[in-house]
C-alpha cells in the first residue's frame, strides 16, 4: 500500500479516539488506556468500545465500532488477536484511517500469528487504514496530550525529539530516562511487528514534521535498505538523525528475531549506510541521551558553534584536564587563550591558571560563588575570546551546589556563544540542583567523555551535512 504521510495526522491529531477492549478491570490494558485519555488531558472524545458495560470510568460505552454515531480518527486496540480481524473490517466500513494495535499473539508468535497478522493488514489495506503495531506500546503525542498506553511517564512540556522504537520496553525506558534530563518530546511511537506503518514511513513523516526537531530511532533493523539510504540522506539534511541500533551481534541479532521477527543486519553494513546519510549511531543509551541533549539544548537551542574550539572552565583542576583530554580524543580543539584573555584573567582572578583548561587556582573561591562569581567571570571571558567558540563548564564536585546552579543559571540568561556545564558528582542537594539546571534548559552532562563525544558527535554532524547539502 502507497502511504499517504498526511493520514498519519490521525494518529497524532485525532480529533476522536475509539479504544476497543475498554474495560472495567484497572489491570488491563484498555483500562489503562482509557484512564491515561481522561488523566492526562485529551481534549478530544473518547469512545470506549465493551459489548458488556454501558459506561467505564464515566465515560459512555458502545458495544461496537458501529454504534458510534460522530466520525472515529483514530482506534486504539487492545482486544487478543483473534478479535481484531472482525473488528479491523467494521473500521474499515467506518471509514476509520488510523489504528494502533497493542495486542500480541501475530507474528511473533508462529505460523498461525502470522497468518492473523496477514489477514488484518490485508482487510486495513482495502479500506485505506494505516496500522501502527501489532505487539507494540502505542503512541504519544505530548502537544494533543494523547498519551500510551502502559506506560505512565508522560511529558507536561513538548519540546522537538521524535522517537521512533522497534522495541517497546526499550522505547519507554528510554523516555524515562530523557525525561529526567529534561529532553522535551514532540511525539514517540512503538511499533511493535510493523505489519504495516514502517520504521521508515515515520521517518519520511517526521522529516516534514513542523513539531519535530530531532528523530531518534531505536532500532532492530531496516526492511528496505534502498528506501531507507533516500529517504534518510534526504531527512538527516534537514534534522538530525539518532539510532541506537541493537542487534549488532549474532546473539543480539537471534534474540531480535524472536522478538518482532526482525532480522538485524550486520552492524558493518549499518554504519557504512548511516556515514553515507549523514545519520549520528549511538554506541549505548547513554551516549544517545548526551547526544540527543546536545542538538536539543545546544544545535536548536542555543544555536550552532561557529567552530570545533572549545574553552574548558573549571574549580577542581584534574576534572578540566580529563576534559580536555577527551575533548581532543573526540576530534575537538582545545587552544590557547587569547594574550588579551590573559590579561584580564590576571587583574580579576590573580590565582588563576591563564590558560585553557582555565582553572580558578584557589577553590576556595567555591565558597563564595555567589559573591565573586569566579564561574561566571571565567565562562564571560572565554565567550570573549576570539580563539574560542564554545565553553565547557565543570561543577566544583559536591561543594556549595546551590551557588554553582545561581551561577550557571546567570550564564544561561546572558551568554554570548553555546556552552554547556559537566557535573561528575552526586549527593542529594547536588541531584536537586542537576534537575533544576536541566529544566531550565541548560544542557548538562553527568561525564567529561560523555560531554566530548556528543560535541564531536555535533561537529562531525555540522561537516557532514554541508556535504550531502551539495
Amino acid at each position: 500500500m502507497s502511504k499517504n504521510l498526511r493520514d498519519f495526522n490521525k494518529f497524532f491529531y485525532p480529533k476522536s479516539v475509539a479504544v476497543v477492549g475498554a474495560s472495567v478491570d484497572p489491570k488491563k490494558t484498555g483500562h489503562v488506556m482509557l484512564n491515561n485519555l481522561l488523566s492526562y488531558g485529551y481534549k478530544g472524545k473518547i469512545y470506549p468500545i465493551n459489548p458488556g458495560a454501558e459506561e467505564i470510568l464515566g465515560v459512555k460505552s458502545y458495544k461496537s465500532i458501529l454504534e458510534i454515531p460522530e466520525e472515529v480518527d483514530l482506534v486504539i486496540f487492545t482486544i487478543p488477536a483473534k478479535g481484531i480481524v472482525d473488528t479491523m473490517e467494521e473500521c474499515g466500513n467506518k471509514g476509520v484511517k488510523a489504528a494502533v494495535v497493542h495486542s500480541a499473539g501475530f507474528a511473533e508468535s508462529g505460523e498461525e500469528g502470522k497468518r492473523l497478522q496477514d489477514r488484518m493488514v490485508e482487510i486495513a489495506n482495502k479500506f485505506k487504514v494505516n496500522i501502527i503495531g501489532p505487539n507494540c506500546m502505542g503512541i504519544m503525542c505530548v502537544e494533543t496530550r494523547l498519551p500510551w498506553a502502559r506506560r505512565t511517564t508522560f511529558p507536561e512540556m513538548p519540546g522537538g525529539v521524535a522517537v521512533i522504537s522497534q522495541s517497546g520496553g526499550g522505547g519507554g525506558s528510554f523516555v524515562n530516562l530523557a525525561d529526567e534530563r529534561g529532553i522535551r518530546f514532540s511525539k514517540i511511537v512503538t511499533i511493535g511487528n510493523e505489519c504495516d506503518v514502517s520504521v521508515l514511513d515515520l521517518l519520511d513523516y517526521f522529516g516534514d514534521d513542523p513539531a519535530t526537531n530531532i528523530i531518534f530511532i531505536y532500532l532492530e533493523c531496516f526492511r528496505d535498505g534502498h528506501r531507507f539510504l533516500e529517504i534518510a540522506k534526504r531527512v538527516s539534511v534537514k534534522k538530525p538523525i539518532i539510532i541506537y541500533k541493537i542487534g549488532r551481534t549474532d546473539a543480539g541479532a537471534r534474540a531480535a528475531a524472536s522478538h518482532t521477527g526482525s532480522l538485524a543486519g550486520s552492524i558493518q553494513v549499518y554504519d557504512g549506510a548511516f556515514k553515507q546519510t549523514g545519520i549520528i549511531r549511538a554506541e549505548g543509551i547513554a551516549e544517545a541521551l548526551d547526544i540527543i541533549t546536545i542538538f536539543e539544548k545546544v544545535w536548536f537551542g542555543q544555536g550552532k558553534p561557529a567552530g570545533d574550539r572549545v574553552g574548558i572552565v573549571t574549580g577542581p583542576g584534574g576534572p578540566g584536564v580529563a576534559t580536555a583530554d577527551a575533548c581532543v580524543e573526540s576530534g575537538l580543539s582545545v587552544p590557547m587563550i587569547s594574550e588579551a584573555t590573559k590579561k584580564k584573567l590576571s587583574e580579576a582572578i590573580p590565582q588563576a591558571t591563564r590558560s585553557n583548561p582555565m582553572d580558578m587556582g584557589d577553590f576556595g573561591f567555591v565558597a563564595a560563588l555567589k559573591e565573586k562569581d569566579p564561574y561566571g567571570i571565567m565562562t564571560g571571558f572565554m565567550e570573549e575570546d576570539e580563539n574560542i567558540d564554545m565553553a565547557a563548564v565543570m561543577g566544583p564536585g559536591e561543594a556549595n551546589p546551590g551557588g554553582f546552579m545561581e551561577s550557571i543559571l546567570n550564564i544561561n540568561k546572558s551568554h554570548k556563544k553555546p556552552f554547556i556545564v559537566i557535573w561528575p558528582s552526586a549527593g542529594k542537594e547536588v541531584e536537586e540542583c542537576k534537575v533544576t539546571l536541566m529544566r531550565a534548559g541548560v544542557p548538562l552532562f553527568l561525564t567529561p567523555e560523555g560531554a566530548a563525544k556528543a560535541l564531536g558527535a555535533m561537529m562531525r554532524y555540522k561537516k557532514l551535512i554541508k556535504k550531502l547539502e551539495v
